[in-house]
């Protein structure tokens, strides 16, 4: 599977990595088998893979067996610099795409990612990582085998929960939702996650009720 991003800023806990354009006509699938949505520029084959929020991705860092894992807690699409900022055209894209292909160019995607562990020579490690990602690391969809060793408990909450983005709660609920589907949507994985919840937040009723709905599947 190609790379989707590029760290561009990290430190102890979050990273920001900058989406790659890819020859993909198609668009990415993670490995979940949820899609991610591609973004079309000015050709039809060049996709910017945009992760869905709470999704896992993994940063292997440069040759050491070390393998970060990081939740998606947010994506940002704007323009390269300040000078040349997005302007509303009134087109629609298919329009924008033959009159001004130029514009897309000038648009990048950044992922931002709460780190939540690591991977190292087979075992999982459910704390902060001995040093965050370096920039200019590359930045992948995690596999099945990641998302499923990278959850096998819930300790991971715990380090969601000092997300600084102002969507821990919807964060958490969507991390465990797509973990269980990459568990091929074991109800098992549910009621666990659901008595993790329970301690974690069993001061603070409410918000433990808003989330166990959140998470509920469909």
């Amino acid at each position: 599977m190609p790379a989707i991003a590029e760290v561009v800023s990290s430190s102890a806990t979050e990273m920001v990595a900058q989406s790659l354009v890819q020859n993909d006509p198609v668009g990415a699938q993670t490995a979940s088998g949820l899609s991610l949505a591609p973004r079309r520029d000015s050709h039809k084959t060049d996709s910017v893979y945009k992760p869905r929020f709470g999704s896992f991705v993994r940063v292997t860092c440069g040759n050491e067996d070390l393998n970060i894992i990081a939740v998606v807690n947010n994506v940002i699409t704007s323009s390269m610099d300040s000078i040349h900022r997005p302007s509303a055209f009134g087109l629609s894209k298919e329009q924008l795409r033959l009159e001004q292909p130029q514009i897309f160019a000038l648009l990048r995607t950044d992922i931002y990612a709460s780190i939540i562990g690591y991977i190292q020579s087979g075992r999982r490690f459910q704390h902060l990582p001995p040093h965050p990602p370096d920039v200019h690391d590359f930045v992948f969809a995690a596999t099945v085998d990641e998302i499923v060793t990278i959850t096998d408990d819930f300790d991971f909450l715990r380090l969601l929960e000092g997300t600084s983005n102002g969507l821990v709660d919807e964060l958490m609920a969507a991390c465990v939702r797509e973990a269980y589907v990459a568990r091929g949507k074991d109800q098992n994985f549910l009621l666990k996650a659901g008595q993790a919840f329970s301690q974690l937040f069993r001061s603070d009723y409410e918000r433990l009720v808003s989330i166990l709905k959140k998470i509920k599947p469909q």
